[in-house]
Order: structure tokens, then sequence, then C-alpha cells
């Protein structure tokens, strides 16, 4: 019958490799931006709903695109998405508004 070796009894050397003196931890992200991610929404929401709320969210993702820049937020994709999208969605309600109910 063989026998298992006891553990040893310190499993760490005291001249483990540490973390230098001078770490120092990434630092965190911005937070997104909530009216840019708001005009993002409403912009889409629009698409499907085909209302007005194409210019509200253009409108809410331009003063996002704008508190990005200047608080340092993020969300410039986004912003720019939703004032794109509603943009997109308030020139097709026009065209169905006026050309095909005239």
């Amino acid at each position: 019958m063989t026998s298992v070796p006891p553990p040893p009894e310190n499993p760490w050397p005291s001249d483990a490799a540490r973390l230098p003196d001078s770490y120092v931890p990434a630092r965190a992200r911005p937070p997104f931006s909530k009216t840019a991610v708001a005009g993002f929404i409403i912009s889409c929401v629009g698409l499907v709903v085909f209302a007005m709320a194409g210019p509200l969210g253009a409108a809410l993702s331009g003063t996002g695109l704008r508190r990005i820049r200047e608080r340092g937020l993020r969300g410039r994709g986004l912003a720019i998405a939703g004032i794109i999208i509603g943009v997109v969605d308030f020139a097709s309600y026009l065209v169905v508004r006026f050309l095909l109910h005239s």
C-alpha cells in the first residue's frame, strides 16, 4: 500500500512574485450619456411606431452628443446613430404624409 505524502507546510514561499510598488489600477471608464441612450431608443421606437418620435429622438441625441463632448462621457456612436435614425424617421414620415396622401 502506498501512502500519499503530506502537503507542504507553506505552499507560497516568501520569495513569490509580487506586484511592484508602483502598480496603479486602470482608470474606470466614464459612464454612458443617458441623454444619448434615450435619444437612440426613442429614434428606434419612432421607426417602428412611425410617428413624430423621430425629431424628438434626433434632438435628444444631439443634446447627448453635446454633453458627451463637454463632460467626456461615452456613447458618441449611439448619439450619432440616434440623430441619423431620427432624421430618416422624420423624412419618411414626411414622404408618406405629403406625397402619398395628396
